[in-house]
């Protein structure tokens, strides 16, 4: 499994630690102040060129807020910060194929729209200050939420990197380097930075989610997940079923632990074990509502705050995976169900065209996670 995701991986987060350093960024809170069309595209672009890492999304969603921007425009970043990001993107079609991509597309957009309206419609007033005030003192400030975020949207010219990361103007740089240094290699150094903290922050939980991925496909029998998702109940209607594998995605995503690209592995397992097209996609948004991110939006915004958010995002979340499950059905766009249980990952390793890409990015992406490494000293 680790060779099947690995150059995808490596390829996903260098390619998004370079987006976020070469496309400059400059205070957007102010931008972010009031629920338009615009705004929820704005915030939509900044989360799908940020980390994939969903604890990074919820606390620069919290730099936003103390900066100005609404409750909808800030939940918009984290839903594109955790699933229309490149990495997830590259994983989702390498272990489910171009049909998942083109729902996980699908349904992050539709999830967007839904979730800033309910939220822009339903958050009642109170518990929003509340919110507010207990995320205003939890003793950093904006810029340091932003450090501890790691994405440097809030900065012109990258991340706080440490003493000794080269930043433009930045005044651990003498003159003479100032003089000497390239801006490219400067901006590539930032990229670097990007890549080894999203590695290093995000790295467990896929880690986590290879490995109870693996042993679910090894310990569990293809007949539980049958039964658990109604595979062999024709005579029960369509929708029900639909809505039951939905709700089911929901659930095992909360429980599950699993946050960013690590859930993808997870949802390969399920859509081998029987879960409908719609389970998967929800499986996968529901990375928002795992009981580690609901412990994060606890110790931001308060209990009110955390229960709100379970609710309003479980809802659209369902909501979301059903639209997208019956459009896609009726467009002829749903796969074939997997006729055997996860038969790609038994294959023995062969010189193809993935083992290729491992073999150039293997290497690749040690270097780029050490400099980066380098940089952050």
């Amino acid at each position: 499994m680790v060779l099947d995701i690995y150059w995808g991986l490596a390829f996903g987060f260098m390619l998004s630690s370079l987006v976020r350093a070469f496309v400059p960024t400059k205070t957007i809170s102010s931008r972010l102040g009031r629920n338009t069309v615009g705004s929820v595209g704005l915030s939509s672009f900044f989360g799908a060129i940020s980390s994939s890492c969903s604890y990074a999304a919820a606390s620069m969603a919290m730099t936003l807020l103390v900066k100005g921007a609404t409750w909808s425009n800030a939940v918009v970043f984290m839903v594109a910060s955790t699933n229309l990001v490149f990495e997830i993107f590259i994983v989702i079609v390498t272990l489910l194929g171009w049909a998942f991509f083109g729902g996980e597309i699908a349904g992050g957009l539709i999830f967007i729209v839904i979730s800033a309206l309910v939220i822009a419609w339903a958050y009642p007033s109170k518990v929003k200050k509340e919110a507010i005030e207990k995320a205003s003192s939890e003793g950093l400030d904006g810029d340091e939420q932003g450090k501890h975020a790691h994405n440097g949207m809030m900065h012109d010219h990258g991340p706080h990197m440490g003493h000794g990361m080269e930043q433009e103007g930045g005044a651990g740089m003498s003159a003479g380097q100032a003089r000497s240094g390239s801006a490219l290699r400067k901006k590539l150094q930032a990229a670097a930075g990007y890549f080894y903290m999203d590695v290093m922050m995000v790295g467990k939980d896929i880690l986590i989610g290879v490995t109870i991925a693996s042993v679910l496909m090894v310990m569990v029998p293809p007949g539980f997940w049958k039964a658990l998702f109604l595979s062999n109940s024709s005579h029960l209607p369509h929708l029900l079923v639909l809505a039951w594998n939905a709700l089911v995605g929901i659930l095992i995503a909360i429980l599950a632990f699993v946050c960013s690209v690590g859930n993808i592995v997870m949802a390969a397992v399920l859509w081998h074990g029987g879960i409908s097209f719609g389970g998967v996609i929800a499986f996968i948004l529901a990375d928002l509502v795992t009981v580690p991110m609901l412990m994060v939006y606890w110790k931001y915004y308060g209990m009110k705050t955390m229960w709100f958010l379970l609710i309003t995002l479980t809802v659209c979340i369902f909501i979301t995976s059903l639209l997208v499950d019956i459009g896609f059905t009726t467009l002829h766009w749903v796969p074939k169900p997997p006729g055997e249980y996860m038969p790609s990952m038994s294959h023995p390793f062969v010189w193809n065209w993935q083992a290729w890409l491992n073999a150039i990015f293997i290497p690749l992406s040690l270097l780029y996670f050490f400099w980066g490494r380098r940089s952050m000293k």
